[in-house]
């Protein structure tokens, strides 16, 4: 786990230095064409949206826990990691996509608890935002996240899914390259990087990118997909 998290982190920032090697046309290019990005990521478990008690700044529980009944709070960062070995170890030997799913569904458990309640607060007001289609608040809220907490890695991911939404592909890149230095099996930011670069018509990138998303999640329908497709591509071309 530890030798693909490094290689992982390796490809990201090749990839990231890349893309800003060539920014400049890329994104002039881009102007003119429509996105194809990723639906939203699920917003987690709808939640009374109460000013945090401010005499805590630690949250004491996590969102409502995924079918199967596990506790899935966060209590220290030696538990975060725990968790998350097990959960991406699972994930990557699981061959049933529902049960997939509801593992996946587990790590959203694990990477929405911040460790503070505050940012927690902020994060879900940000994402329920998003999903309303308030962009404005939304970014207001994940800037307060990543000021109040800079190395939260679902933070970025959120901020750069919004900022794709935008259009400003710029910063999209940016933030969720920061998230996948802070968290390489992050699949979600995974795929919109994937996605991004795809925009930008740079597929070989692209195609890199989901095979590391597809190595953390092989059961994930739309990542598998656009790894088939882009090789099938790749071999029409070399063809």
């Amino acid at each position: 786990m530890r030798q693909f998290i490094i290689t992982s982190v390796f490809i990201v920032l090749g990839i990231f230095l890349g893309i800003f090697l060539v920014a400049g046309q890329c994104f002039a290019q881009d102007a003119e064409q429509e996105p194809n990005l990723p639906p939203l990521a699920p917003a987690p478990k709808e939640q009374p949206l109460e000013k945090p008690e401010t005499n805590s700044e630690t949250s004491t529980q996590a969102d409502e826990a995924p079918k199967g009944g596990k506790d899935l709070t966060v209590r220290s960062e030696e538990d975060r990691v725990e968790m998350l070995v097990d959960l991406f170890a699972n994930l990557k030997a699981e061959t049933d996509e529902g049960e997939a799913e509801l593992i996946a569904e587990e790590v959203w458990a694990v990477f929405l608890q911040s460790g503070s309640a505050s940012v927690d607060f902020l994060l879900h007001r940000g994402i329920a935002a998003q999903n309303g289609g308030n962009n404005k608040l939304a970014r207001r809220m994940y800037d307060h996240v990543l000021r109040l907490q800079p190395d939260y890695a679902e933070g970025w991911s959120r901020s750069g899914r919004l900022a794709a939404d935008e259009r400003d592909l710029n910063r999209a890149v940016s933030d969720t390259t920061r998230a996948l230095i802070l968290e390489p099996r992050h699949f979600y930011a995974l795929w919109t990087l994937g996605n991004i670069l795809e925009t930008l018509e740079r597929p070989d990138d692209a195609f890199e990118v989901y095979e590391q998303a597809n190595k953390v999640y092989p059961q994930h329908k739309q990542i598998k997909e656009r790894v088939e497709r882009l090789k099938e591509s790749a071999r029409g071309k070399a063809l």
